[in-house]
C-alpha cells in the first residue's frame, strides 16, 4: 500500500498531534487524551498486522467484536473506520468520486460508498476475512457482500433473528458458533473460552460504566460536553472489553462528577437540554459544536447509543452473554417488526433528562431510523417537545452543505428562545 495513499497512517498521525496538543493544554479533560490514545493504538495494531502478516477481520457495526479479541484476531471496523477517515483527513471526496465510479448509487450509505472507493484505490488495507451481519442496517447486509468483491476474501454472514423467542435463541446461538468454526478454519487461531469470559466481565463493568456517565447527564445543569457523545458510542464499538476502555470510562465519569460539583447552581451555563437521535455529519461537527456552544446548549441524551437496557451479562455463560448484550443494545428497539419499544424508550428519555429539543440527523442513507422520523417527531410533539429535522449524510457533505446546517440549526435555537 503506497504510504502516501495510506488513511489509515493519516489517523494515527492525526490522533498523535491533537493528543500532544491536548496534554499541553490544563483545560482539555484527560480523557479526551486517552481516547485519542485508544484511536492510535487501535489503527497502529490494525497497520502492525498487515505488516507482520497476522490476521485481520473485518467487521461491520454492531458485530460482537469481543470475539475477535478472544481470539487473537485484529478487527477492522468497517464503518467507524470510514468515519475516522473522513474526520481525520478532512475530506473523502477522491473516495467517494472512486466509489461512485464503481457502480455504488449515491444513496448508499457513505460509510460503504467511502469504504469501497478507498479498498479500490488501496488507501485502506485488505482483510483476510469479512465480518457482517443485520444488525441493524440493510446497507451493512450488503456491504460485506462488496468488501468480498473488491478483495477476494471469505466471509460469514451473522443472521440474527428479529425477535427472542427461544426457537430463534437457539438460532442465533448455532450461527455464533458456526462463526467461531468459520473464524478458527480461517485463521488458524482457536477461541479462548476463558479468554472470552474474562472478556464479557470488562464489559460488563462497562455498560455499568456506561449507565453511570448517562446518570450524570440528567444533572441540571449537565456537566455533559456537547458532543462526546460519539466517543462513548465509538469505544464501544471499537474496543467493547478491552481494558483501555474501562480506563477512559472510569475516567470521564470522574471527570463529569468534578464538573458537576463545579457547575452545581449555576445556571448560566446552561439554557437548552438536547436530545440528538441519529448520526451527525462527522465533518460538521466543528459547527455543530459551535452552534451548542454560542446557544448553551448540552447534549443530555441520545438514546440510540450507548443507553444500555436493564439486566446483566453473565461471564461465566459467555456464549449466551453475546447474545444477551445484543438484547441489551439500545438500537435493538429499531431491529424487527415496529412496536412501541422504540417510542417508550425515546419519550421515557426525554422526559427523564428533562429535554427541551431534539435535533433528529436524518441520514440520508439510512433506512431504519429515517423511517421512524415522523412517528418519533409526532410523539416528542405531544409532551411539547419541538424537533429538527436535519437532512444530512454522516460523510458527504454534498447533501448538506455547512451554510445550510447553520441556517436550520440557528432557526432551531431561536425558535427554543421564543418559547422560554
Amino acid at each position: 500500500m503506497p504510504d502516501n495513499q495510506n488513511r489509515i497512517n493519516t489517523i494515527i498521525r492525526s490522533c498523535k498531534l491533537i493528543s500532544r496538543m491536548y496534554k499541553a493544554d490544563p483545560k482539555v479533560p484527560r480523557s479526551h487524551v486517552l481516547y485519542l490514545q485508544m484511536l492510535a493504538d487501535y489503527y497502529t495494531s490494525l497497520l502492525s498486522a498487515k505488516k507482520q502478516k497476522g490476521f485481520v477481520a473485518a467487521h461491520t457495526i454492531f458485530f460482537p467484536v469481543e470475539i475477535l479479541y478472544a481470539m487473537d484476531i485484529t478487527p477492522m471496523h468497517t464503518e467507524l473506520t470510514a468515519w475516522m477517515t473522513a474526520l481525520f483527513t478532512g475530506s473523502c471526496e477522491d473516495l467517494l468520486a472512486r466509489s461512485s465510479a464503481t457502480g455504488l448509487a449515491a444513496e448508499i450509505c457513505s460509510p460503504y460508498r467511502v469504504l469501497n472507493g478507498a479498498l479500490y484505490s488501496e488507501a485502506l488495507p485488505s482483510p483476510d476475512v469479512v465480518l457482517w451481519t443485520n444488525l441493524i442496517c440493510d446497507n451493512a447486509v450488503k456491504g460485506g457482500d462488496i468488501i468480498m468483491h473488491k478483495t477476494g476474501c471469505p466471509g460469514y454472514f451473522l443472521d440474527c433473528p428479529n425477535s427472542q423467542t427461544e426457537k430463534e435463541n437457539d438460532y442465533l446461538k448455532q450461527e455464533v458458533l458456526d462463526l467461531i468454526t468459520f473464524l478458527e478454519n480461517k485463521s488458524g487461531h482457536k477461541m479462548d473460552w476463558n479468554k472470552l469470559s474474562d472478556s464479557i466481565a470488562v464489559i460488563s463493568r462497562q455498560i455499568d460504566l456506561f449507565r453511570q456517565i448517562n446518570d450524570l447527564r440528567k444533572c441540571v445543569p449537565s456537566p455533559f460536553p456537547p458532543q462526546d457523545f460519539l466517543k462513548l458510542f465509538t469505544v464501544d464499538c471499537l474496543l467493547a472489553g478491552q481494558s483501555q476502555v474501562t480506563e477512559y470510562l472510569t475516567l470521564a465519569r470522574q471527570e463529569l462528577i468534578e464538573e458537576r460539583d463545579r457547575l452545581k447552581g449555576d445556571t448560566s451555563v446552561e439554557r437548552f437540554r438536547i436530545m440528538n437521535i441519529g448520526m451527525p455529519p462527522v465533518l460538521l461537527l466543528g459547527t455543530i459544536e459551535k452552534f451548542s456552544k454560542e446557544y448553551n446548549a448540552v447534549s443530555v441524551s441520545d438514546p440510540f447509543f450507548c443507553q444500555w437496557g436493564e439486566g446483566q451479562l453473565n461471564f461465566s455463560s459467555p456464549l449466551e452473554a453475546i447474545l444477551d448484550k445484543i438484547k441489551l443494545n439500545p438500537v435493538m428497539t429499531m431491529y424487527g417488526p415496529m412496536d412501541n419499544r422504540v417510542v417508550n424508550m425515546v419519550i421515557d428519555s426525554a422526559i427523564q433528562y428533562k429535554v427541551d429539543g431534539a435535533i433528529y440527523y436524518a441520514h440520508i442513507g439510512c433506512r431504519q431510523s429515517s423511517a421512524l422520523i415522523k412517528l418519533i417527531k409526532d410523539k416528542l410533539n405531544e409532551i411539547n417537545i419541538p424537533v429538527l429535522i436535519l437532512d444530512s449524510d454522516i460523510i458527504d457533505v454534498t447533501i448538506t452543505p455547512e451554510a445550510e446546517l447553520q441556517k436550520k440549526l440557528r432557526q432551531f435555537y431561536e425558535l427554543l428562545e421564543d418559547r422560554r
